[in-house]
């Protein structure tokens, strides 16, 4: 792991989450997302260190673990660090357990508790919303992209950088996981479309290589690979089927590994691709003997 520079100022450090840095003069940086557990934090402390940093702000892109695991790690290190998120994210961040209630759709059954669905409790210090905020005398963008989460927001630098959190997948990402997780299809398409649109000089997704000058193909493979998936599913409910029929076929499509935490993020994510098509009238639902179906 190195600190390595995109633009300007901004740098980020690889990793299995890409953590961003954006360096001030005075020797103080501002982090967008610290990864998933104290392992990462020590790592990104480290690095950091080697470059003379030190920790002010943390700006996380949303709630998920891998991107605020090691906040309270890093603000041990630097007690006057200030953790900032959006409203929507925020909620989840200090209650933590509302990952495992969310996909479980009550209090979780014992097991569902790994930590890709679980870290420590974070207070967030500060709200943010689409806009800009000052930090230190600069200027931050913060961008709404919604749909992977409820309230996942990019931020974008003075050296017109954006960290896109995992608003986007890589094309290596998308061969291995083909069947993403998205919390709610119809703002993660208008997302991608929105980016689509955008003109930043550099993006960064939080699991990649390395930065994006020109990520218009990648997004438009993203947006086909949604619209392949509700295909998918529109030929499966060609008869009706239940959350879990269809859970099932997608599971055996893609040969999922599968454990207790994957099937409840594959299940969520089967449950948001038909609201999307309840919501389009593209399917219909029914409720016979005690059971749901949907068909199309």
């Amino acid at each position: 792991m190195e600190l390595i520079k995109l633009r300007g100022r901004t740098y980020y450090i690889p990793g299995a989450t890409n953590v961003g840095v954006y360096r001030y003069r005075n020797g103080l940086c501002t982090l967008v997302d610290t990864g998933i557990n104290n392992t990462a934090g020590r790592k990104i402390i480290e690095i950091l260190e080697d470059n003379n940093l030190k920790v002010k702000y943390i700006i996380n892109t949303h709630a998920h673990p891998d991107h605020f695991g090691a906040n309270n790690y890093v603000k041990e290190k630097y007690p006057g660090v200030q953790i900032l998120a959006s409203y929507k994210e925020k909620l989840f961040m200090e209650n933590s357990f509302l990952e495992q209630t969310m996909l479980y759709g009550a209090s979780p059954m014992p097991g569902l508790s790994a930590r890709v669905l679980k870290a420590q409790d974070t207070a967030v210090d500060k709200e943010v919303e689409e806009g800009f905020v000052e930090l230190d005398g600069k200027s931050f963008e913060i961008v709404s992209l919604e749909g992977h989460t409820m309230g996942q927001i990019g931020v974008a630098t003075e050296d017109n950088v954006l960290f896109c959190g995992d608003a986007f997948f890589s094309e290596d990402k998308m061969e291995k996981y083909p069947f993403p997780f998205v919390f709610d299809v119809g703002a993660h398409l208008k997302t991608l479309e929105f980016l689509l649109g955008t003109n930043y000089d550099c993006y960064m997704i939080s699991h990649c290589d390395g930065p994006l000058d020109n990520p218009k193909s990648v997004i438009q493979k993203n947006i086909d690979n949604i619209k392949t998936n509700l295909q998918i599913m529109l030929d499966f409910l060609s008869q009706p089927l239940t959350r879990e029929d269809l859970t099932e076929l997608i599971i055996k499509k893609y040969d999922i590994a599968m454990n207790l935490s994957q099937y409840f993020i594959t299940i969520t994510s089967v449950a948001a691709f038909l609201t999307y098509l309840l919501e389009k009238e593209l399917i219909n639902m029914d409720i016979i003997d005690g059971k749901m179906y949907f068909y199309a």
